[in-house]
Protein backbone atom coordinates (compact mmCIF):
# COMPACT_ATOMS: atom_id res chain seq x y z
CA UNK A 1 0.00 0.00 0.00
CA UNK A 2 2.86 2.29 0.47
CA UNK A 3 4.72 1.60 -2.59
CA UNK A 4 1.08 2.41 -4.47
CA UNK A 5 1.04 5.60 -2.68
CA UNK A 6 4.42 6.61 -3.51
CA UNK A 7 4.29 6.16 -7.11
CA UNK A 8 1.23 7.14 -7.29
CA UNK A 9 2.57 10.69 -5.25
CA UNK A 10 5.42 10.73 -8.12
CA UNK A 11 3.13 10.94 -10.73
CA UNK A 12 0.54 13.34 -9.29
CA UNK A 13 3.96 15.63 -8.63
CA UNK A 14 3.52 18.87 -11.37
CA UNK A 15 6.22 20.09 -13.25
CA UNK A 16 7.47 23.36 -12.67
CA UNK A 17 7.52 25.87 -15.45
CA UNK A 18 11.43 25.89 -15.81
CA UNK A 19 11.85 22.39 -15.65
CA UNK A 20 9.52 21.97 -18.58
CA UNK A 21 11.31 24.65 -20.24
CA UNK A 22 14.43 22.89 -19.80
CA UNK A 23 13.47 19.27 -21.17
CA UNK A 24 11.81 20.95 -24.05
CA UNK A 25 15.38 22.76 -24.88
CA UNK A 26 17.01 19.68 -24.12
CA UNK A 27 15.31 17.67 -26.33
CA UNK A 28 15.36 20.70 -29.02
CA UNK A 29 18.78 20.86 -28.71
CA UNK A 30 19.84 16.92 -29.58
CA UNK A 31 17.56 17.07 -32.17
CA UNK A 32 19.27 19.84 -33.67
CA UNK A 33 22.87 18.36 -33.21
CA UNK A 34 21.79 15.17 -34.90
CA UNK A 35 20.77 16.60 -37.30
CA UNK A 36 23.42 19.14 -38.35
CA UNK A 37 25.71 15.89 -37.75
CA UNK A 38 23.90 14.08 -40.50
CA UNK A 39 23.54 17.12 -42.68
CA UNK A 40 27.61 17.59 -42.67
CA UNK A 41 27.86 14.17 -43.43
CA UNK A 42 25.76 14.12 -46.03
CA UNK A 43 27.10 17.35 -47.57
CA UNK A 44 30.95 15.82 -47.54
CA UNK A 45 29.89 13.08 -49.32
CA UNK A 46 27.93 15.06 -51.92
CA UNK A 47 31.12 16.93 -52.32
CA UNK A 48 33.63 14.20 -52.95
CA UNK A 49 31.01 12.92 -55.46
CA UNK A 50 30.66 16.43 -57.28
CA UNK A 51 34.48 16.26 -57.37
CA UNK A 52 34.64 13.02 -58.90
CA UNK A 53 32.09 14.37 -61.09
CA UNK A 54 34.01 16.94 -62.14
CA UNK A 55 37.05 15.05 -62.97
CA UNK A 56 35.25 12.53 -65.24
CA UNK A 57 33.14 14.94 -67.35
CA UNK A 58 35.57 17.63 -67.94
CA UNK A 59 37.06 16.44 -71.15
CA UNK A 60 33.41 15.64 -72.53
CA UNK A 61 32.45 19.26 -71.70
CA UNK A 62 35.78 20.94 -73.38
CA UNK A 63 34.82 18.93 -76.53
CA UNK A 64 31.27 19.94 -76.50
CA UNK A 65 32.52 23.73 -76.09
CA UNK A 66 35.13 23.90 -78.52
CA UNK A 67 32.58 21.97 -80.65
CA UNK A 68 29.91 25.13 -79.94
CA UNK A 69 32.42 27.85 -80.11
CA UNK A 70 33.71 26.89 -83.84
CA UNK A 71 30.03 26.77 -85.75
CA UNK A 72 29.19 30.34 -83.48
CA UNK A 73 33.05 31.76 -85.05
CA UNK A 74 32.09 30.52 -88.29
CA UNK A 75 28.93 32.22 -88.56
CA UNK A 76 30.72 36.11 -87.93
CA UNK A 77 33.80 38.06 -88.10
CA UNK A 78 33.69 38.45 -84.57
CA UNK A 79 36.99 40.32 -84.56
CA UNK A 80 36.12 42.53 -86.71
CA UNK A 81 35.40 46.35 -85.12
CA UNK A 82 35.95 44.58 -81.38
CA UNK A 83 37.85 47.48 -80.48
CA UNK A 84 34.66 49.44 -80.35
CA UNK A 85 32.83 46.73 -78.74
CA UNK A 86 32.48 47.07 -74.55
CA UNK A 87 34.64 45.39 -72.18
CA UNK A 88 31.81 42.41 -71.23
CA UNK A 89 31.45 42.06 -74.95
CA UNK A 90 35.22 41.71 -75.56
CA UNK A 91 35.73 39.34 -72.95
CA UNK A 92 33.05 37.06 -74.05
CA UNK A 93 34.82 37.32 -78.07
CA UNK A 94 38.01 36.15 -75.82
CA UNK A 95 35.75 33.53 -74.11
CA UNK A 96 34.58 32.12 -77.49
CA UNK A 97 38.14 31.48 -79.11
CA UNK A 98 39.41 30.45 -76.25
CA UNK A 99 36.95 27.74 -75.79
CA UNK A 100 37.59 27.22 -79.64
CA UNK A 101 41.41 26.45 -79.09
CA UNK A 102 42.33 29.78 -81.20
CA UNK A 103 44.71 31.25 -78.57
CA UNK A 104 45.98 33.87 -80.53
CA UNK A 105 42.89 35.49 -81.36
CA UNK A 106 41.69 34.88 -77.55
CA UNK A 107 44.85 37.00 -76.79
CA UNK A 108 44.19 39.49 -79.08
CA UNK A 109 40.73 40.01 -77.62
CA UNK A 110 42.15 39.58 -74.09
CA UNK A 111 44.45 42.70 -74.63
CA UNK A 112 42.06 44.91 -75.91
CA UNK A 113 39.64 43.82 -72.44
CA UNK A 114 42.44 44.98 -70.32
CA UNK A 115 42.71 48.64 -71.47
CA UNK A 116 39.22 48.70 -70.66
CA UNK A 117 38.80 47.02 -67.48
CA UNK A 118 37.90 48.77 -64.49
CA UNK A 119 40.90 48.78 -61.63
CA UNK A 120 40.99 45.63 -59.24
CA UNK A 121 39.57 43.57 -62.25
CA UNK A 122 41.49 41.11 -62.10
CA UNK A 123 39.71 38.44 -64.45
CA UNK A 124 41.03 39.64 -68.05
CA UNK A 125 44.59 39.36 -66.77
CA UNK A 126 44.17 36.07 -65.52
CA UNK A 127 42.60 35.20 -68.77
CA UNK A 128 45.75 36.67 -70.58
CA UNK A 129 47.99 34.59 -68.88
CA UNK A 130 45.97 31.45 -69.66
CA UNK A 131 46.08 31.79 -73.06
CA UNK A 132 50.04 33.06 -73.21
CA UNK A 133 50.63 29.62 -71.21
CA UNK A 134 48.38 27.30 -73.89
CA UNK A 135 50.61 29.14 -76.56
CA UNK A 136 54.12 27.80 -74.58
CA UNK A 137 54.67 31.84 -74.42
CA UNK A 138 56.13 31.52 -70.77
CA UNK A 139 57.89 35.01 -70.22
CA UNK A 140 55.24 36.62 -71.95
CA UNK A 141 52.98 35.17 -69.02
CA UNK A 142 55.11 35.79 -66.10
CA UNK A 143 55.01 39.62 -67.50
CA UNK A 144 51.55 39.95 -67.08
CA UNK A 145 51.19 38.05 -63.57
CA UNK A 146 54.14 40.66 -62.38
CA UNK A 147 52.26 43.57 -63.96
CA UNK A 148 49.67 43.45 -61.17
CA UNK A 149 51.29 45.01 -58.22
CA UNK A 150 50.89 42.01 -55.08
CA UNK A 151 48.27 43.57 -52.87
CA UNK A 152 46.27 41.97 -50.01
CA UNK A 153 43.06 41.66 -52.16
CA UNK A 154 41.70 38.33 -52.25
CA UNK A 155 40.64 38.30 -56.06
CA UNK A 156 44.66 39.23 -57.28
CA UNK A 157 45.50 36.41 -54.63
CA UNK A 158 43.54 33.85 -56.00
CA UNK A 159 44.16 35.32 -60.08
CA UNK A 160 48.06 34.75 -58.91
CA UNK A 161 47.95 31.35 -57.76
CA UNK A 162 45.64 29.87 -60.18
CA UNK A 163 47.91 31.56 -62.95
CA UNK A 164 51.09 29.78 -61.43
CA UNK A 165 49.26 26.45 -61.50
CA UNK A 166 47.93 26.78 -65.06
CA UNK A 167 52.04 27.90 -65.56
CA UNK A 168 53.24 24.78 -63.52
CA UNK A 169 50.60 22.17 -65.36
CA UNK A 170 52.08 23.40 -69.02
CA UNK A 171 55.69 22.89 -67.69
CA UNK A 172 54.41 19.66 -66.52
CA UNK A 173 52.62 18.49 -69.84
CA UNK A 174 55.73 19.21 -71.70
CA UNK A 175 58.60 17.64 -69.63
CA UNK A 176 60.33 20.75 -68.06
CA UNK A 177 59.27 19.30 -64.45
CA UNK A 178 61.54 21.61 -62.28
CA UNK A 179 60.37 24.88 -64.11
CA UNK A 180 56.47 22.96 -63.26
CA UNK A 181 58.28 22.86 -59.65
CA UNK A 182 59.20 26.41 -59.34
CA UNK A 183 55.31 27.43 -60.83
CA UNK A 184 53.85 25.07 -58.16
CA UNK A 185 55.59 26.70 -54.95
CA UNK A 186 54.61 30.58 -56.30
CA UNK A 187 51.07 28.91 -56.72
CA UNK A 188 51.70 28.00 -52.87
CA UNK A 189 53.12 31.08 -51.92
CA UNK A 190 49.88 33.28 -53.05
CA UNK A 191 47.21 30.37 -51.85
CA UNK A 192 48.99 30.62 -48.42
CA UNK A 193 47.84 33.91 -47.71
CA UNK A 194 43.91 33.13 -47.47
CA UNK A 195 42.90 33.37 -44.17
CA UNK A 196 40.84 30.43 -45.08
CA UNK A 197 42.12 27.68 -47.07
CA UNK A 198 40.17 24.59 -49.02
CA UNK A 199 42.08 21.52 -47.98
CA UNK A 200 41.50 19.83 -50.94
CA UNK A 201 42.75 22.64 -52.88
CA UNK A 202 45.79 23.04 -50.74
CA UNK A 203 46.91 19.46 -50.79
CA UNK A 204 46.44 18.96 -54.63
CA UNK A 205 49.16 21.94 -54.85
CA UNK A 206 51.32 20.23 -52.84
CA UNK A 207 50.93 16.94 -54.25
CA UNK A 208 51.70 19.14 -57.66
CA UNK A 209 54.73 20.41 -56.30
CA UNK A 210 56.27 16.83 -55.21
CA UNK A 211 55.44 15.34 -58.13
CA UNK A 212 57.41 17.65 -60.04
CA UNK A 213 59.83 17.20 -58.12
CA UNK A 214 60.13 13.62 -57.99
CA UNK A 215 60.22 13.48 -61.50
CA UNK A 216 63.16 16.33 -61.88
CA UNK A 217 65.01 13.85 -59.74
CA UNK A 218 64.19 10.76 -61.74
CA UNK A 219 65.59 12.62 -65.05
CA UNK A 220 68.50 13.69 -63.14
CA UNK A 221 69.46 10.18 -62.19
CA UNK A 222 68.70 9.07 -65.87
CA UNK A 223 71.61 11.42 -66.33
CA UNK A 224 73.95 9.87 -63.73
CA UNK A 225 73.28 13.69 -61.61
CA UNK A 226 72.86 11.61 -58.44
CA UNK A 227 73.83 14.48 -56.04
CA UNK A 228 71.39 16.84 -57.87
CA UNK A 229 68.50 13.84 -57.32
CA UNK A 230 68.88 13.75 -53.51
CA UNK A 231 68.84 17.40 -53.58
CA UNK A 232 65.33 18.07 -55.32
CA UNK A 233 64.17 14.36 -53.53
CA UNK A 234 65.06 16.16 -50.19
CA UNK A 235 62.75 19.65 -51.28
CA UNK A 236 60.38 17.04 -51.99
CA UNK A 237 60.30 15.52 -48.53
CA UNK A 238 60.22 18.42 -47.18
CA UNK A 239 56.28 18.91 -48.51
CA UNK A 240 55.97 14.89 -47.85
CA UNK A 241 58.01 13.81 -44.66
CA UNK A 242 55.96 10.31 -44.85
CA UNK A 243 56.14 9.70 -48.38
CA UNK A 244 57.21 6.15 -48.88
CA UNK A 245 57.56 6.69 -52.59
CA UNK A 246 60.44 9.55 -51.73
CA UNK A 247 62.50 8.29 -48.87
CA UNK A 248 62.83 4.92 -50.50
CA UNK A 249 64.27 6.63 -53.75
CA UNK A 250 66.70 9.04 -51.38
CA UNK A 251 67.48 4.98 -49.95
CA UNK A 252 68.65 3.65 -53.50
CA UNK A 253 70.74 6.94 -54.55
CA UNK A 254 72.18 7.03 -50.96
CA UNK A 255 73.07 3.31 -51.36
CA UNK A 256 75.75 4.22 -53.98
CA UNK A 257 76.43 8.48 -52.42
CA UNK A 258 76.59 8.04 -47.92
CA UNK A 259 75.30 3.83 -47.69
CA UNK A 260 75.05 5.01 -44.00
CA UNK A 261 72.28 6.93 -45.06
CA UNK A 262 70.72 4.81 -46.55
CA UNK A 263 70.83 2.31 -43.88
CA UNK A 264 68.96 4.53 -41.91
CA UNK A 265 66.08 5.50 -44.73
CA UNK A 266 66.15 1.23 -45.62
CA UNK A 267 65.56 0.81 -41.66
CA UNK A 268 62.50 3.02 -41.30
CA UNK A 269 61.01 1.71 -44.27
CA UNK A 270 61.42 -1.70 -43.54
CA UNK A 271 58.94 -1.47 -40.37
CA UNK A 272 56.22 0.00 -42.76
CA UNK A 273 56.43 -2.14 -45.74
CA UNK A 274 59.01 -4.81 -45.72
CA UNK A 275 57.60 -6.42 -49.09
CA UNK A 276 58.32 -3.49 -51.17
CA UNK A 277 61.94 -3.26 -50.26
CA UNK A 278 64.39 -4.46 -52.70
CA UNK A 279 66.55 -6.57 -50.20
CA UNK A 280 69.16 -6.95 -52.21
CA UNK A 281 69.85 -3.19 -52.45
CA UNK A 282 69.87 -2.62 -48.82
CA UNK A 283 72.40 -5.84 -47.96
CA UNK A 284 74.45 -4.02 -50.67
CA UNK A 285 74.25 -0.73 -48.38
CA UNK A 286 75.13 -2.63 -45.58
CA UNK A 287 77.93 -3.84 -46.83
CA UNK A 288 79.37 -0.82 -48.14
CA UNK A 289 78.65 0.75 -44.76
CA UNK A 290 80.14 -1.54 -42.95
CA UNK A 291 83.43 -1.56 -44.68
CA UNK A 292 83.82 2.14 -45.06
CA UNK A 293 82.94 2.27 -41.17
CA UNK A 294 86.24 -0.49 -41.42
CA UNK A 295 88.28 2.40 -42.83
CA UNK A 296 87.34 4.84 -40.68
CA UNK A 297 88.72 2.36 -37.76
CA UNK A 298 84.98 2.13 -36.34
CA UNK A 299 85.01 -1.91 -36.22
CA UNK A 300 82.48 -2.31 -33.65
CA UNK A 301 79.88 -0.02 -36.03
CA UNK A 302 81.26 -2.45 -38.92
CA UNK A 303 80.63 -5.58 -36.94
CA UNK A 304 76.74 -4.12 -36.33
CA UNK A 305 76.41 -3.77 -39.89
CA UNK A 306 77.17 -7.35 -40.63
CA UNK A 307 74.90 -8.74 -38.40
CA UNK A 308 72.58 -6.67 -39.76
CA UNK A 309 72.22 -8.47 -43.17
CA UNK A 310 72.01 -11.72 -40.61
CA UNK A 311 69.29 -10.75 -38.68
CA UNK A 312 66.98 -9.14 -41.46
CA UNK A 313 67.89 -12.16 -43.73
CA UNK A 314 66.18 -14.33 -41.07
CA UNK A 315 63.65 -11.45 -40.41
CA UNK A 316 62.92 -11.47 -44.47
CA UNK A 317 62.40 -15.08 -44.96
CA UNK A 318 59.86 -15.12 -41.53
CA UNK A 319 58.36 -12.42 -42.23
CA UNK A 320 57.80 -11.33 -46.08
CA UNK A 321 56.93 -12.48 -49.33
CA UNK A 322 58.18 -10.41 -52.47
CA UNK A 323 55.84 -10.68 -55.77
CA UNK A 324 58.92 -11.76 -58.11
CA UNK A 325 59.26 -14.70 -55.84
CA UNK A 326 55.74 -15.98 -56.33
CA UNK A 327 53.29 -16.77 -59.65
CA UNK A 328 49.90 -17.72 -59.71
CA UNK A 329 48.38 -19.81 -61.37
CA UNK A 330 44.12 -19.94 -62.94
CA UNK A 331 43.02 -23.21 -62.89
CA UNK A 332 39.32 -22.94 -63.86
CA UNK A 333 37.09 -20.11 -62.94
CA UNK A 334 33.30 -20.76 -63.18
CA UNK A 335 30.41 -17.71 -63.53
CA UNK A 336 27.57 -19.63 -62.89
CA UNK A 337 23.97 -18.14 -63.01
CA UNK A 338 21.65 -19.57 -60.64
CA UNK A 339 18.03 -18.42 -59.56
CA UNK A 340 18.81 -14.86 -61.61
CA UNK A 341 22.41 -14.28 -59.86
CA UNK A 342 25.56 -15.00 -60.10
CA UNK A 343 27.52 -16.79 -58.31
CA UNK A 344 32.14 -16.66 -58.37
CA UNK A 345 34.55 -19.87 -57.82
CA UNK A 346 37.51 -19.94 -58.88
CA UNK A 347 40.70 -22.46 -58.29
CA UNK A 348 44.36 -21.51 -57.49
CA UNK A 349 47.77 -22.50 -57.47
CA UNK A 350 50.61 -20.94 -56.13
CA UNK A 351 54.49 -21.52 -57.78
CA UNK A 352 57.43 -20.80 -55.72
CA UNK A 353 60.44 -19.31 -58.34
CA UNK A 354 62.33 -18.32 -55.46
CA UNK A 355 65.60 -19.95 -53.53
CA UNK A 356 63.77 -20.09 -49.75
CA UNK A 357 61.62 -22.88 -49.27
CA UNK A 358 57.98 -21.45 -47.68
CA UNK A 359 56.45 -22.84 -44.73
CA UNK A 360 53.77 -20.56 -44.04
CA UNK A 361 51.58 -18.51 -46.16
CA UNK A 362 48.08 -16.92 -46.96
CA UNK A 363 46.16 -15.80 -49.29
CA UNK A 364 43.58 -13.31 -49.53
CA UNK A 365 41.33 -13.21 -52.34
CA UNK A 366 39.09 -9.83 -52.38
CA UNK A 367 36.52 -9.05 -54.51
CA UNK A 368 36.76 -5.19 -55.54
CA UNK A 369 34.53 -2.43 -57.60
CA UNK A 370 37.45 -0.85 -60.09
CA UNK A 371 35.16 1.77 -60.14
CA UNK A 372 34.13 3.11 -56.82
CA UNK A 373 37.96 0.84 -55.42
CA UNK A 374 35.47 -0.14 -52.67
CA UNK A 375 36.44 -3.75 -51.29
CA UNK A 376 33.08 -5.84 -51.23
CA UNK A 377 33.81 -9.34 -50.42
CA UNK A 378 37.45 -10.92 -48.85
CA UNK A 379 38.53 -14.84 -49.40
CA UNK A 380 40.97 -15.74 -46.61
CA UNK A 381 42.82 -19.34 -46.96
CA UNK A 382 45.82 -20.70 -45.27
CA UNK A 383 47.53 -22.27 -48.41
CA UNK A 384 51.05 -23.30 -47.09
CA UNK A 385 51.90 -24.65 -43.60
CA UNK A 386 54.76 -26.76 -42.36
CA UNK A 387 53.34 -29.69 -42.47
CA UNK A 388 52.91 -28.65 -46.29
CA UNK A 389 55.87 -26.73 -47.31
CA UNK A 390 55.90 -24.54 -50.38
CA UNK A 391 59.47 -25.77 -51.74
CA UNK A 392 62.38 -23.65 -53.14
CA UNK A 393 62.94 -23.59 -57.31
CA UNK A 394 59.41 -24.68 -58.18
CA UNK A 395 56.96 -26.27 -55.74
CA UNK A 396 53.84 -25.66 -56.41
CA UNK A 397 50.40 -25.84 -53.68
CA UNK A 398 47.39 -28.18 -54.05
CA UNK A 399 44.09 -26.31 -55.91
CA UNK A 400 43.02 -23.63 -53.56
CA UNK A 401 39.39 -23.30 -54.11
CA UNK A 402 37.94 -19.97 -53.52
CA UNK A 403 34.05 -18.88 -53.53
CA UNK A 404 32.67 -15.94 -53.43
CA UNK A 405 29.40 -15.34 -51.84
CA UNK A 406 28.45 -11.92 -53.04
CA UNK A 407 25.51 -11.93 -55.73
CA UNK A 408 25.93 -10.31 -58.66
CA UNK A 409 22.87 -9.20 -60.83
CA UNK A 410 23.80 -8.33 -64.32
CA UNK A 411 26.61 -8.82 -66.67
CA UNK A 412 27.31 -5.18 -66.25
CA UNK A 413 27.58 -5.09 -63.04
CA UNK A 414 29.86 -8.28 -63.50
CA UNK A 415 32.29 -5.72 -65.52
CA UNK A 416 33.13 -3.59 -63.05
CA UNK A 417 34.61 -6.22 -60.57
CA UNK A 418 38.16 -7.51 -60.16
CA UNK A 419 39.69 -9.69 -57.60
CA UNK A 420 43.14 -8.70 -55.96
CA UNK A 421 45.13 -11.66 -54.62
CA UNK A 422 47.26 -10.70 -51.73
CA UNK A 423 49.69 -12.91 -50.02
CA UNK A 424 51.68 -12.92 -46.73
CA UNK A 425 53.44 -14.50 -43.86
CA UNK A 426 52.95 -11.98 -41.44
CA UNK A 427 49.38 -9.84 -41.68
CA UNK A 428 50.96 -6.73 -41.63
CA UNK A 429 53.18 -7.03 -44.58
CA UNK A 430 50.58 -8.10 -47.32
CA UNK A 431 51.86 -8.04 -50.99
CA UNK A 432 49.49 -7.70 -53.68
CA UNK A 433 50.93 -9.87 -56.81
CA UNK A 434 47.77 -9.98 -58.75
CA UNK A 435 44.67 -7.97 -60.08
CA UNK A 436 42.79 -9.88 -62.33
CA UNK A 437 39.36 -8.82 -64.26
CA UNK A 438 35.96 -11.50 -63.09
CA UNK A 439 35.73 -13.30 -66.47
CA UNK A 440 32.10 -12.71 -68.23
CA UNK A 441 32.05 -16.52 -68.57
CA UNK A 442 33.81 -19.47 -67.46
CA UNK A 443 36.92 -20.92 -67.83
CA UNK A 444 37.11 -24.77 -68.23
CA UNK A 445 39.30 -26.74 -65.86
CA UNK A 446 43.04 -27.50 -67.30
CA UNK A 447 42.57 -24.01 -69.38
CA UNK A 448 45.48 -23.25 -67.61
CA UNK A 449 46.90 -19.78 -67.07
CA UNK A 450 49.33 -17.69 -65.50
CA UNK A 451 48.49 -14.64 -63.91
CA UNK A 452 50.90 -11.82 -63.86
Amino acid sequence: MIKEKKKQARFETKKSMVQIILEYGRTVGISFIVAFIFTLLLSFHARSEMIKNLYTDVKEQQKIDEQLARELIAKSDLIKDLKKKRYAVIMQVGMLYEAANDFSKAQFAYELALNKAKPGTYTPYYRLARVLIAQEKFSEAQAVIKSVRDVKNKSLIKFKARSYIEMGDKYYSIGKFLSAAKSYEKSKYYYDKFARRDKIVEKSIVERIVNAYVETADVMVKNGYNSDAVRFLKKAETYMPDSFNIRYKLAIIYSDLEPAKAVKYFDELMNERPQDIDYGVYSAALMKAANIADLEGKATQAKYYRYKIHSLDIYVNNKVIYKNNIEIFLDSFSVRKVWFKYRLKGKYRIKNVSHIDVINLYAEFVLRNRKSDKAIETVRVKCVTKDSPLYSNGGVTEEIPVTFGKNIYTKKELEQYVIDIYLYKDEKFKTLVNTMKVPLKSLKPNAVSVLN
